[in-house]
């Protein structure tokens, strides 16, 4: 693995956190955490060898090049503009911020200072996505008709965050890169079983120019884990499905309409569909390199601040909690 000269520190070693602590340590770049978990601190000692800082100490720090930034969303914006603000990189988990105004005020700053910022949109950097997003550019499917993604799984629950700001912001990214193009209307159905103002279950359905739609289905109470994206073109579907083996992750399903005089159209399609070879790489650790490449490069990933303000347009609209929110204000 190739080291990058890249210096990089984590703010936030819990239960994602960690992994970027383990990635960017594999990469050669990770020279400090900040975390208040004793515990933690410990092991993040003991396995890496690496110092634990004060927040404040490493920002103003000019050895370090580069923040990622993986504590709760609620705290990413006043983090954010103080690491900005000291001239460093920004790596910033999903959501970039609870609401579209905060996205705009990070990614402004940002681009102002001349720093590179990406948020972790993780799925952008999975092989087999990036394989399905190929095959649209290239029209193998056809003309995109239907979006599907379903993301289920049991807990964990938060009570900072609904499950549309926990699952929601990776098939958001994927639907809006998929079409490239915003919606134009929005719907959501929603359902708040374990807290009464948060919800664990919301489909969102999205209308697209062009006669596209998509629907995204969350769910924290699912006692089967289910990540699945579904792309229906006219002239074949790609299902990449997150919780198959590698091999099987991506398949292409083929089909045509058959038509004939006086009776109903048949859908003929391959149901088995043909596994598409993708090679092999680890997502997160693609998603951790291309931060640092970006920031060597002075390039922008695609997991860049404008996308991330679009997906958190799309989820601030979409939340039913925002609408009633903005209801009461103006009615106030």
């Amino acid at each position: 693995m190739t080291s990058h000269a890249v210096s990089t520190a984590v703010i936030g070693a819990g239960d994602w956190g960690k992994n970027h602590v383990r990635k960017f340590h594999e990469l050669g770049s990770l020279k400090a955490i900040a975390e208040t978990n004793p515990e933690t601190i410990r092991k993040m000692k003991d396995e890496f060898g690496v110092e634990t800082r004060p927040y404040e100490e490493i920002i103003s720090d000019p050895a370090i090049d580069a923040i990622v930034l993986a504590t709760p969303a609620i705290t990413h914006k006043d983090l954010a503009l103080k690491a900005i603000a000291e001239g460093k990189h920004l790596f910033i988990e999903k959501p970039i911020a609870l609401t579209h105004k905060e996205a705009l005020e990070i990614t402004n700053a940002a681009n102002q200072k001349g720093v590179i910022l990406m948020v972790g949109h993780l799925l952008q950097y999975h092989p087999s996505f990036m394989m399905m997003k190929q095959l649209v550019q290239n029209g193998d499917l056809g003309k995109i008709r239907h979006i599907h993604s379903r993301r289920f799984n049991i807990g964990k629950f938060r009570q900072e965050e609904n499950v549309l700001w926990d699952l929601g912001p990776h098939d958001a990214s994927m639907v809006l890169s998929l079409v490239n193009a915003d919606p134009i209307s929005i719907s959501t159905t929603a359902s708040n079983y374990l807290l009464p103002t948060i919800s664990d279950f919301a489909t969102i359905q999205l209308q697209f120019p062009d006669n596209i739609n998509a629907e995204i289905s969350l769910s924290w109470l699912t006692p089967q884990k289910e990540h699945r994206l579904i792309v229906v073109g006219e002239k074949a579907m790609a299902v990449f499905d997150d919780t198959l083996e590698w091999a099987d992750k991506l398949r292409v399903h083929h089909h045509k309409t058959a038509m004939e005089y006086g009776k109903p159209p048949v859908l003929e399609r391959d149901m088995e569909g043909k596994a598409i070879d993708v090679p092999y790489k680890e997502p997160l650790l693609n998603e951790c390199a291309t931060f640092l490449s970006s920031i060597e490069n002075n390039q922008q990933p695609p997991s860049n601040g404008e996308e991330a303000c679009r997906v958190v347009k799309l989820l601030e609209q979409a939340d039913p909690a925002t609408k009633v929110e903005s209801a009461i204000s103006a009615a106030s």
